[in-house]
């Protein structure tokens, strides 16, 4: 390399790292470098302000010493050790304010000159907790409308349902084709076994169709995290997400055993992924032990998720989704329920279409 090209060279790099540099300085969050002694060798002045330290005097900082956390102490012993080389961690921080942030932490192993390095991007997840919780408390509030004054109309189970499509991953027109398959689906079921089933009214019908858009309401204590990840769960993550199931049945255990929407809705949360073979959640009940509004709703639920987009996986055509659903007759789904789903399939396809959100 002539000397003209080594400079040139140089003015490039020069240029470039000027360019990083005033992309980090500009950024939402906070960035940091530390050494093996946990000590600060650069951060960008939105940390600083994150955790009101100075800007001008940072190398003095220790990271344990602004940041307090085990688990963040245990992470970055295992990084410098060289046992693992990504961390991503979630930590509470009280600032001087006292007003309680939430941080997430992903930090990253380089070597340099083979001295080990720890890079580290800060987000903070403030407002999306407090928007979680304001759900929460929103739901709560809703619950004990209902349940003091009674009002169960389908305005107020929607208004409840609405609140967890936000939260979930962007399904759209999901809890109107929910209604509207399940409506179908049990329709057709009481025109066949109505003289066999004495319970089974063309109210009890109606209710079961809008108690069913209640059934992933627990989903509002599930971190958007797991519910937004674009890859396989861990066995921790599917854990949170089975226990979804069980936040409806705590919250309306007054209204166990009536008959009403909301008992239904109660049933249906609670029970649409188990399994007629018995291997679904949360309680393993099998065949007739699970109640006839779950195990409709649970084929409804699992042909939507069939034929829509989700972060994990792209839709399947109505054909294939069929083709699913036929093949666990008698394992996931009550056989009885699969042959009346088949004499209307080709409805399901037009409700699809009908209700369909061109953002998926």
């Amino acid at each position: 390399m002539t000397r003209e090209e080594m400079l040139t060279t140089i003015e490039i790099l020069c240029t470039e790292h000027g360019k990083l540099n005033a992309i980090v300085d500009a950024s939402f969050d906070g960035i940091f470098e530390i050494n093996k002694k946990l000590q600060f060798t650069f951060v960008n002045p939105i940390l600083c302000k994150m955790f009101q330290i100075e800007y001008e005097t940072y190398k003095k900082y220790n990271f344990l010493k602004v940041v307090k956390s085990a688990d963040i102490k245990k992470a970055l012993k295992q990084m410098f050790d060289g046992e693992k080389k990504l961390s991503v961690l979630y930590f509470e921080y009280l600032s001087e304010s006292k007003k309680k942030k939430h941080f997430e932490l992903k930090m990253m192993r380089f070597d340099l000159r083979d001295a080990p390095l720890v890079v580290g991007i800060v987000r903070d997840r403030t407002e999306i907790i407090r928007a979680v919780k304001n759900r929460e408390y929103y739901i709560a509030t809703l619950f004990t409308i209902i349940k003091e004054m009674k009002i169960e109309t389908k305005d107020t189970i929607y208004s409840l349902a609405k609140l967890v499509e936000i939260h979930d991953h962007s399904t759209g027109k999901h809890l109107e084709r929910i209604e509207h398959y399940a409506r179908a689906l049990a329709q057709q079921y009481y025109s066949i076994f109505k003289e066999r089933d004495v319970h089974l009214t063309k109210k009890y019908i109606e209710d079961i169709a809008i108690a069913a858009v209640l059934h992933d309401i627990g989903k509002v204590r599930v971190p958007d995290s797991i519910l937004l990840k674009p890859s396989q769960l861990t066995d921790e993550e599917y854990e949170k997400v089975k226990k979804h199931t069980l936040v409806v049945g705590e919250a309306l255990n007054s209204f166990k055993g009536k008959k009403d929407i909301l008992s239904l809705g109660r049933e249906i949360a609670m029970s649409h992924h188990e399994k007629w073979d018995g291997t679904g959640y949360p309680a393993g009940l099998y065949g007739e032990k699970i109640p006839l509004s779950a195990r409709l709703i649970a084929l409804c639920d699992v042909y939507d998720a069939l034929v829509s987009n989700r972060p994990y996986k792209k839709a399947v055509s109505h054909e294939e989704a069929v083709k699913i659903i036929t093949g666990e007759k008698g394992k996931t789904f009550d056989p009885a329920i699969v042959d009346v789903f088949m004499k209307i399939h080709a409805r399901f396809n037009e409700i699809k279409a009908r209700f369909n959100d061109h953002s998926e």
